[in-house]
């Protein structure tokens, strides 16, 4: 009993605590007892502890949220990054699915004769891109941005290589049908060869000369056709050809019909492979009615034979 009454006596002791104030002002006192500042510092420890333990209680959870702010930045930039890069693989796939078209046809001939939309073909991702979103799906934090970066251009340039090549072959694709179109490929007439191309004894003249092209008879007035695309540059009358036109076409190519009795086409007309542009005659030197038919190609004579069959441009 003696050692509790000697606890309580100590504990109940007065401590004096002064603050002087730097001014004029009397010193403020202030006198507890020695119990009720050990209980202060006994609540301040408390309130230290507790604070210590909620702390690091939670520090798992804070940084889980800072791993979620960090990774959903990475996700929306990944996401901006692919759709950019999907609206450029459309154009990639347009232009595939074009070759896959030309590519499923069997011959020169059906490639150019077949008509195909430029702007054929869907969109959406490659089998790469897939593939890669399924690998940083399961571990993303461990892929930098730096990384994704990399992939990207690999792609676009990947990508970009791939357009170059398809706009090759649809650029080469697209000239041979415009060269087909400019070709003289059929008859001009319908009639018979009468006279060849090659040197011949001229049937007014008598004497050994070189026929520039073939003549083809037929009655007069049988329709004269235009045997390619092209331009009108020149109607009207010339010597030894009697009424004439000459059409200027693509590729160095121009054709001449002669001896014409009526001529349908004007200078400057645009006309198309199998347009009439006159009707058969005598006019100037002949001996009855029938079509001198010329072909050039680049400023040089060509035997007009070698132009009469369509399918022969398919097996060149």
């Amino acid at each position: 009993m003696k050692v509790f009454h000697n606890l309580k006596k100590i504990l109940s002791l007065p401590i004096t605590c002064m603050f002087i104030c730097h001014s004029p002002k009397e010193p403020i006192k202030k006198s507890f007892s020695l119990s009720f500042l050990i209980f202060l510092l006994f609540m301040w420890t408390l309130f230290t502890g507790v604070s210590v333990y909620f702390a690091t209680r939670h520090i798992d959870y804070w940084s889980a949220k800072i791993k979620s702010l960090v990774l959903g930045t990475k996700y929306e930039y990944i996401n901006k990054e692919l759709s950019k890069t999907w609206e450029f693989l459309a154009k990639v796939e347009e232009r595939d699915q074009i070759l896959r078209k030309m590519l499923n046809m069997k011959s020169k001939k059906e490639i150019i004769l077949e008509t195909f939309d430029e702007n054929f073909g869907k969109g959406g991702p490659l089998f790469q891109q897939s593939k890669f979103l399924q690998q940083i799906s399961k571990s993303p934090q461990d892929v930098s941005l730096v990384d994704y970066k990399e992939h990207f251009e690999l792609i676009r340039k990947y990508a970009d290589d791939i357009i170059k090549s398809c706009d090759e072959i649809i650029n080469y694709v697209k000239y041979q049908r415009s060269l087909y179109y400019a070709t003289p490929l059929i008859w001009p007439c319908y009639g018979n060869v009468v006279s060849p191309f090659g040197r011949r004894i001229h049937p007014i003249y008598k004497i050994e000369h070189f026929h520039t092209g073939i003549d083809i008879a037929n009655q007069k007035g049988t329709p004269i056709f235009a045997t390619a695309n092209g331009v009108v540059k020149f109607v009207g009358w010339q010597e030894g050809y009697g009424k004439v036109v000459v059409i200027q076409h693509d590729y160095g190519y121009v054709t001449v019909y002669g001896h014409l009795s009526s001529i349908k086409v004007k200078t400057g007309q645009k006309v198309v492979r199998g347009e009439i542009i006159g009707l058969m005659g005598d006019t100037g030197t002949a001996t009855g009615p029938h079509l001198h038919y010329e072909v050039w190609k680049d400023n040089k004579l060509c035997n007009p034979v070698k132009f009469l069959n369509p399918e022969d441009f398919f097996r060149g």
